[in-house]
């Protein structure tokens, strides 16, 4: 259905951390000390707002963006309906259900020289409407 990305971003640290909230908000409960349910539930609200939001592996395509997250959700954004805004380290995809609040596209944590100007590059060359 999807031809070869243009470009292709990840984050293993977006990917792991919601889960590594989970597996801390399990050994809390184990544990079972004065305040571990506050703290459990306090793990597991950041951990579903995380994969919710922050997409751990984004592919650029000719037809959209296709965004992964970390439990396992896709969704597809069409390059008709959304907008770009590039930044130092990444990108923010803006949806077509929300144009205050957009996706992070991060490739890594950390910031690597040239990652961004290659990003743009795929957005320029695929045709998406960059800010």
């Amino acid at each position: 259905m999807f031809d070869v990305p243009a470009y292709e971003g990840s984050s293993g640290f977006l990917r792991w951390w919601p889960k590594l909230l989970i597996a801390a908000a399990l050994f809390l409960l184990v544990i079972g000390r004065d305040r571990t349910i506050q703290w459990a539930t306090l793990f597991v609200v950041i951990a579903f707002v995380h994969a919710k939001c922050f997409p751990w592996r984004f592919a650029v395509l000719d037809e959209g963006l296709m965004l992964t997250f970390a439990f396992g959700r896709r969704r597809f954004l069409p390059k008709s309906s959304t907008t770009v805004q590039m930044d130092l380290v990444g990108a923010i995809a803006h949806g077509p259900r929300f144009r205050h609040f957009g996706y992070l596209l991060l490739d890594g944590v950390l910031y690597r020289p040239g990652r961004g100007l290659r990003l743009r590059a795929a957005f320029d060359a695929c045709g998406y409407t960059v800010a």
